[in-house]
């Protein structure tokens, strides 16, 4: 199974055509930048429990509560979205010459991003404002860098 959430990044277009014609169309040290950006921020989403537009993750349902609670010692086992890790820890990103991304191989991360018929969206994967300034200054910075070359 693919799950995409693709942005297009109009008001970035100008530093990444300058970027592409100054790297003779090899874009992808600098886009791995901006890969390990974005999966540096989808991790962040983990601890802050918000998704990308800021809004904060639904809460546990109480029948979740349940069967997240240890018997014998009466704690909830995880947090929201992490149990043993394992979505958190296969988080990964990858850059080419013309495409960053963020994803991983975990199939029930579609439904944790888009929701179900019993349960809410969360969403882990997407740009929040933060990320596209913090794409806008890693880009700029690249382009002064490779200017002041000669």
């Amino acid at each position: 199974m693919k799950f995409s959430v693709d942005h297009n990044l109009p008001e970035l277009q100008g530093h990444i055509n300058a970027l592409y014609a100054r790297l003779n169309g090899d874009l992808k040290e600098p886009l791995n930048a901006v890969a390990g950006l974005l999966e540096s921020s989808t991790r962040k989403r983990f601890k802050t429990k918000t998704a990308p537009d800021g809004s904060r993750w639904a809460p546990l349902s109480l029948w979740t509560l349940y069967s997240k609670t240890t018997r014998t010692t009466g704690k909830v086992r995880g947090s929201l979205l992490v149990d043993r890790g394992d979505l958190l820890e296969s988080i990964t990103s990858h850059a080419t010459k013309n495409m960053a991304e963020v994803g991983t191989d975990r199939v029930y991360a579609a439904y944790l991003q888009t929701g179900t018929r019993n349960m809410p969206a969360r969403p882990i994967f997407g740009l929040s404002e933060q990320d596209r300034n913090d794409i806008r200054d890693a880009l700029g910075n690249w382009l002064e860098t490779i200017w002041s070359k000669p």
